[in-house]
């Protein structure tokens, strides 16, 4: 037992903040997002892999997300110098990519496609239903209610929404809040398992909204959003794997169980059950193990990736290439998707993340306005 112990690796000795393939995981997320969209938007019918019973390649994808940012959000918030650091460089990682998204998308996205389906921009903002400003306005604050614009894009697989990937960034925000909540009570630092506690609470009442469904919304009536369950209950499982990271131990053996469940639970229908178990080792294993450590040297573009795939894939399913076969549009969507993904980290995240060091003073003033 001491053997093992001393001879045991554990994910806090192989973790690197600055030398991992987080980036490059991330990316494959975003991508699997548009892979799975791809079916959807352009109109090549249902997914095959998880089975339309237990889960998208999407939805696995925006899970392990989850999974990755409660243990890099808990990690910022434990090495934050305090409470208003830490929210403040939440709010600049996530809104102002999120606000310029918002723009494009009624400046140049939506009146391309209003040019091209009345041959003139006029009446473009005097439009009656789903007005472009009232898009930018009423989605401001990452809840999204307005998904379409000036009622274009009625004749495509997924008819008016502009974006539905953003509906996510609210939850995420949402555990931002109640990660910096918890943290200020000193549940973090002092009573750790506060947090493993929790997400076996949120993943027994996941099990049992799965037997019942409905039944999470009467357990506790917040969970009517069956979302807000599911992605918290992630996000929790990434904060614990954070929080005990010197405790967790790291063998090949134990990823290969990891995923050997993993996959046998897909073929016989019981992957929803254990997934929030398995798939956070798999997925740090592989974050800590795999060689893509250089893979952000021109920037981290999943974020970007993420928000912009989904109006690029409606404009290509606009013009037709969705009729060019899946693997094309599906390409499509990837090579399109990137430019203004690098577009958008060299010319806003980049920039607004360097506010980072703005003095504390500064960012409670602020706050308090």
């Amino acid at each position: 037992m001491v053997s093992y112990k001393v001879n045991a690796i554990y994910l806090n000795d192989i973790f690197n903040p600055k030398k991992n393939s987080l980036s490059f995981l991330r990316f494959v997320l975003a991508a699997l997002v548009i892979f799975s969209h791809s079916y959807t938007l352009g109109g090549f019918g249902s997914e095959a892999l998880f089975g339309s019973t237990q889960e998208t390649y999407g939805g696995f994808a925006v899970y392990n997300f989850f999974i990755l940012s409660g243990f890099l959000i808990t990690r910022s918030y434990i090495t934050s110098s305090s409470i208003w650091r830490f929210l403040w460089n939440r709010i600049l990682r996530i809104f102002p990519g999120f606000w310029a998204c918002l723009i494009i998308t009624i400046l140049i996205f939506a009146p391309i496609i209003y040019l091209a389906e009345n041959s003139s921009l006029t009446g473009y903002f005097n439009s009656k239903t789903d007005h472009p400003l009232d898009y930018l306005k009423v989605n401001l604050f990452l809840e999204m209610r307005q998904y379409s614009i000036a009622n274009l894009l009625k004749e495509i697989p997924f008819p008016k929404a502009f974006n539905g990937s953003l509906w996510t960034l609210i939850y995420e925000f949402k555990c931002y809040l109640l990660i910096a909540f918890i943290g200020a009570l000193g549940i973090l630092t002092k009573y750790k398992k506060f947090i493993t506690y929790l997400f076996l609470c949120l993943w027994l009442i996941y099990i049992i909204d799965i037997a019942v469904p409905g039944a999470a919304s009467k357990i506790f009536p917040y969970f009517s959003d069956i979302y807000l369950l599911r992605l918290s209950m992630y996000f929790l499982a990434g904060a614990t794997y954070f929080l005990f990271i010197e405790n967790i131990v790291i063998s090949k053996k134990f990823f290969l169980f990891a995923l050997g469940l993993t996959i046998l639970s897909i073929q016989n229908n019981f992957y929803l059950l254990i997934a929030p178990l398995t798939l956070p080792y798999i997925l740090f294993w592989l974050a800590f193990k795999l060689p893509f450590t250089n893979f952000d040297k021109y920037g981290d573009f999943s974020y970007g990736l993420y928000i912009y795939a989904f109006p690029i894939q409606q404009m290509l399913s606009f013009f037709g290439l969705n009729t060019k076969g899946f693997n094309i549009y599906f390409i499509l969507s990837l090579l399109m998707s990137m430019i203004p993904s690098v577009l958008s980290y060299h010319i806003i995240e980049k920039p607004f993340l360097k506010l980072k060091t703005i003095q504390i003073k500064q960012i409670r003033l602020l706050f308090k306005r």
